[in-house]
């Protein structure tokens, strides 16, 4: 008798702008970068700089110490009303909920840790400060992607949701923008957009729904059915109607 594989949940979700109610990485700057970060952003801006180098030079500007930026992190930066209740609910369907950013996890981890949840996985770039003491912003970046084609925007959030489906498991992603978050809306299973992600997906056919808060997405997790798809590797995904 063959044993029927049990199928589970992964949430894959975006932090700015989407966990977290603001653009993190954008406050932090506008907080603590140098003087030269205001031609480094027009550089971006003009097409000069691809997102992975902007963020590295940017952040080379700022001279505090790290451990002030996730201070400031954790006492500024707030999770969207109804995160918690997501994370939560997807546990409780038996699935895992977890974070998938282009941003540094210096900035990310000690939001979450605040709200209770330094257990959910994070998919970053990971930042190492260098300097002997720790006092000084010199950071050593590391990629968890080694897919060149996926090099400028820092982090592959494809790769989570590829490596789900094609174990069996129903994928739900959550994003905002455009440069990382368009490639994993068209491949996972349902997808919750807002902002330039949203206006992305009704312009090319990608079904998504609309969302402001995690309230409405907790409750749709709670509903989720989990059925077997014998064929996740090579189906194309169903995405949720708006």
């Amino acid at each position: 008798m063959t044993q029927r594989a049990e199928y589970t949940l992964l949430v894959v979700c975006d932090f700015d702008d989407t966990a977290a109610d603001c653009n993190a990485a954008q406050r932090l700057i506008a907080e603590f970068a140098g003087p030269d970060a205001a031609a480094i952003n027009q550089e971006y801006q003009d097409g000069a700089l691809t997102f992975r180098d902007y963020q590295e030079k940017i952040i080379s500007t700022i001279t505090a110490p790290v451990e002030q930026l996730r201070s400031w992190a954790s006492d500024n930066v707030n999770l969207r009303s109804g995160f918690l209740e997501a994370v939560e609910t997807t546990r409780e369907q038996g699935g895992q909920f977890m974070i998938a950013s282009a941003g540094i996890d210096f900035y990310i981890e000690p939001v979450l840790a605040v709200n209770g949840l330094a257990d959910v996985p994070i998919l970053s770039v990971m930042g190492e400060p260098t300097a002997p003491d720790g006092t000084t912003m010199s950071f050593r970046y590391d990629y968890p992607s080694n897919r060149e084609f996926c090099r400028d925007w820092a982090v592959c959030k494809c790769e989570p949701i590829e490596k789900a489906r094609a174990a069996g498991q129903k994928v739900i992603f959550i994003g905002d923008g455009l440069r990382s978050d368009s490639c994993a809306a068209e491949k996972a299973d349902t997808v919750f957009a807002r902002s330039r992600l949203l206006e992305h997906c009704r312009n090319n056919g990608i079904e998504a729904i609309e969302f402001e808060d995690f309230h409405s997405i907790a409750e749709y997790i709670s509903e989720f059915k989990l059925e077997p798809d014998q064929n996740s590797s090579n189906s194309t995904p169903t995405k949720a109607a708006e």
